[in-house]
């Protein structure tokens, strides 16, 4: 964490010097120093990230020209694992910011209580990166990080565990892996299923379509509890 770079970008020249100021104010407390690099608009931050790897950027939502979720858009065509936080005076964006994988959303109204939350949030990300979980599956036991996993799917007596390139076959509850991963920010999104918020790209009326844009049942029943669980996790989990 020592190595961390972080972009801030924010057409505020008062506020990005503010929020940098307390960056490194909370690193100097850890005892630790960032490599900050601003921007003033979101065209620089874009270039800027086609040639240099930053571990975390702060994007201000409500920029001119450019907005925050446009930037965002471009991001992701080719730098999907950086994470980002969302710096905004308004939470009607919140919700469409969530299919681009943000790690959280600040206030900036509470700026000094939400940035240490976040950064705190940011470092236990990093620190279990490499988070292990070993299944006993049909073909012998199996241990996969939990950040790849997306999915777990009931079918016919066996938990079927999906990540991007793979599946397993287990027979558990999926009950017991209800509670057990509830910490790794997982949502029961309907009896048959069991979803990591990390891999959440929309939340939509009767069903949730994940990263890759797999679709899922959501229950009619439990479309509030997700969205409420969705923001808890995007705002409080590693």
């Amino acid at each position: 964490m020592s190595n961390i770079h972080i972009a801030i970008c924010d057409d505020d020249k008062t506020f990005l010097e503010l929020i940098k100021s307390k960056i490194n104010e909370y690193y100097q407390s850890q005892n630790l120093t960032p490599q900050i690099t601003d921007f003033t608009n979101g065209k620089d931050l874009v270039k800027a990230c086609k040639e240099t790897e930053f571990d975390l950027a702060f994007l201000d939502i409500e920029m001119p020209q450019m907005t925050g979720i446009e930037v965002i858009k471009k991001l992701r065509d080719f730098c999907y694992d950086m994470e980002i936080i969302f710096l905004t005076n308004y939470e009607n964006y919140v919700f469409e910011s969530f299919k681009y994988n943000v790690f959280r959303y600040i206030r900036k109204s509470k700026i000094d209580i939400e940035l240490v939350e976040a950064l705190e949030a940011f470092q236990l990300k990093m620190k279990h990166a490499e988070r292990y979980y070993s299944f006993t599956t049909t073909e012998g036991m199996v241990s996969w990080r939990v950040d790849d996993i997306q999915y777990m799917e009931v079918f016919q007596h066996y938990i079927y565990i999906h990540k991007k390139d793979r599946v397993i076959k287990v027979r558990n509850s999926l009950n017991k892996y209800e509670k057990e991963f509830e910490k790794f920010g997982f949502i029961r999104i309907h009896k048959s299923y069991l979803v990591s918020y990390r891999h959440i790209y929309s939340i939509n009326t009767n069903e949730v379509v994940l990263m890759n844009n797999k679709k899922l049942p959501l229950s009619r029943n439990r479309s509030e509890y997700v969205k409420e669980k969705f923001i808890m996790f995007t705002r409080r989990l590693n």
